[in-house]
């Protein structure tokens, strides 16, 4: 098994690059959490029905599930930070015609299709490159770390932050919280700017890789992620747990904004999704402690199982402190799992396959969301909203008796030794 790839640069441009990424990252999905919100309060406003509110999820996470693979192998042929930029200042020219569009009163219900759809391209070919930057700018006994802080800032700004913000923004008018966006993915793009060096992996600087196949490239990055078995069960359990998630994201709106049984407004719906920032948050920073005192097995279980909490309360309550605090948990187990899950893939998988291996990563863990919101809406049409409730609790359970096999084996217990031994040529740390 081929190990993690030491940083380059000096110690204080990696100090330097990382702190420019780590601020990238939280602005981005600032912008992410405010405009998420605001798209399917706009669907609200233009039509009351489940299977149409739930289009624009459909939509925004559609891409993850055709575009995943592409963008990874995409990440290992060039500048990584480079393709950060064009991406973020992409989705600031989208934002920017759907302002206009709203503004005069042009904007159809297909359009925020459309529009929903590019800024998802956008936002997979953002998440997917960063992941590959990460270990370019992060000495190995300082990952797990790097990984909490990503992850606790992107849980604040995406969960906790973002959604309240989007919701007083939304209340103001769509026109400002997709203004307020369009400014984020800016700043984005200055925090990049701030980076230095180059960020071609050792793939991408082969001259022959450039003319190479994209399909074969792919290929190959498929085959790796089928052949590391305990990654490819841990990430199948995470894609069932993401169209769990995703059902329970494209019909929560309609069973909690007014007239929905919760009869929240729309800032107290904000709220009540920042909540999942909140656990978040609690679960990122915690991580690396749990991992070091119970071990990176019992937090992917018990992450897993916070998660199946979350998806399954609304079957069986309307209380809105209740759903609140099951929110709450299953964000914990959200931002423990990608803390653990995260450092453990970046510890084992090699600088030169990590865009393609993010890329299939993602289309296991986030590709099965369009998925998951498209039999939510058919579910709520034919039997209701709490019947998406139900079967997400059902099968993240499932998912949850798939995490505790995996993690079990001998072979996971290999690994884990293994990213546990001590590398000389990653002693900095990351402040």
């Amino acid at each position: 098994m081929r190990r993690h790839t030491a940083p380059r640069g000096t110690t204080l441009a990696r100090r330097r690059n990382f702190a420019a990424l780590w601020a990238e990252s939280s602005v981005t999905n600032l912008a992410d959490g405010v405009v998420q919100l605001t798209l399917p309060l706009m669907a609200v406003s233009m039509t009351r029905s489940p299977a149409l509110v739930t289009g624009v999820s459909f939509a925004n996470t559609l891409p993850w599930l055709l575009l995943s693979l592409p963008a990874g192998a995409l990440a290992d042929r060039v500048d990584r930070r480079r393709l950060m930029m064009m991406t973020a200042l992409a989705r600031v020219v989208i934002l920017a015609a759907l302002v206009a569009g709203v503004l005069a009163g042009l904007l159809p219900l297909a359009g925020l299709y459309a529009a929903a759809l590019l800024l998802g391209t956008g936002q997979v070919l953002s998440q997917t490159t960063r992941m590959s930057v990460v270990q370019m700018v992060v000495p190995r006994n300082r990952m797990e770390s790097a990984f909490a802080k990503l992850t606790a800032s992107d849980t604040v700004a995406n969960e906790f932050v973002g959604p309240p913000l989007g919701g007083v923004l939304a209340a103001s008018g769509s026109a400002v919280a997709l203004g307020a966006g369009g400014i984020g993915y800016a700043v984005a793009v200055l925090a990049l700017v701030i980076m230095t060096g180059g960020y071609r992996s050792a793939h991408g600087r082969v001259p022959s890789a450039a003319g190479s196949s994209l399909r074969g490239e792919i290929w190959e990055g498929v085959k790796y992620v089928w052949e590391e078995r305990v990654l490819r069960m841990l990430l199948l359990a995470a894609g069932v747990a993401g169209a769990c998630w995703a059902a329970w994201n494209a019909v929560i709106v309609v069973y909690a904004v007014a007239p929905g049984p919760l009869g929240l407004t729309r800032s107290a719906f904000g709220l009540l999704m920042g909540a999942l920032g909140v656990g978040g948050v609690v679960g990122a920073f915690a991580a690396p402690l749990l991992s070091r005192w119970l071990g990176r097995r019992v937090v992917l279980v018990g992450s897993m199982a916070c998660y199946a909490l979350l998806l399954g309360t609304p079957a069986v309550s309307s209380s809105p402190g209740l759903i609140a605090a099951t929110t709450m948990v299953g964000g914990v187990g959200s931002g423990a799992w990608n803390v653990a899950y995260s450092s453990l893939r970046a510890l084992v998988v090699p600088d030169e396959m990590m865009g393609r291996y993010s890329g299939a990563s993602r289309l296991a863990s986030w590709g099965s969301m369009p998925l998951g919101a498209a039999l939510a809406g058919a579910t709520a049409e034919l039997g209701g909203v709490r019947g998406v409730f139900w079967a997400g609790g059902i099968v993240c359970s499932a998912a949850l008796m798939m995490t505790l096999r995996v993690v079990l084996s001998r072979k996971f217990h290999e690994i884990d030794a293994l990213t546990k031994t001590p590398d000389s040529s990653a002693s900095e740390s990351v402040r």
